[in-house]
């Protein structure tokens, strides 16, 4: 394998440290990834990847509602500490329950190309089209301001970058 062809996609399995890249879909993959849920909120389902080809998606919402009460609540703390600590400002406000789809992207769009050390909990969920899910828990979060050998490399949107 030349250092230019790219490693195949592989879903982390194993809890660990892992030094990841928040990847930026597509444009034509914007609107899959930022959408209304099925309770009419906004979500993301973000792409993380690091440079031996081991990868992840992380599911976050912006709000529902509270099942006791029915009040509208934010959900949105742990993209808050993600969009956060990705671009170095280790906190930002949370996203409103209210937020678009469209404003939800601009939200997350700082932390897109950046690279973070993150502490993964795995465990495996439901197989689908044959291949095991897994569900992730970030226990830690630990950006990564300067550029190095060991950073995932540059995927931008385009015919490489399958997302």
């Amino acid at each position: 394998m030349t250092p230019y062809e790219k490693k195949p996609l592989v879903n982390i399995d194993k809890s660990g440290t892992y030094l990841l890249k928040l990847i930026r879909p597509k444009d034509d993959q914007i609107a899959k990834r930022f959408k209304l849920n099925i309770n009419g909120f906004a979500s993301a389902g973000l792409f993380f990847l690091d440079n031996d080809g081991n990868c992840l998606t992380k599911h976050f919402t912006a709000g529902g509602k509270n099942k006791e009460t029915g009040a509208v609540e934010s959900w949105g703390k742990g993209l808050a500490m993600l969009v956060g600590k990705m671009t170095g400002e280790n906190w930002c406000p949370a996203a409103p329950a209210d937020i678009t789809p469209e404003n939800l992207f601009r939200y997350v769009e700082p932390a897109f190309g950046r690279v973070a050390y993150f502490d993964v909990e795995v465990t495996p969920d439901k197989i689908w089209q044959g291949k095991q899910q897994y569900n992730y828990k970030f226990k830690k979060i630990e950006a990564r301001t300067t550029p190095s050998a060991d950073a995932p490399a540059d995927l931008s949107p385009g015919e490489d970058n399958p997302f």
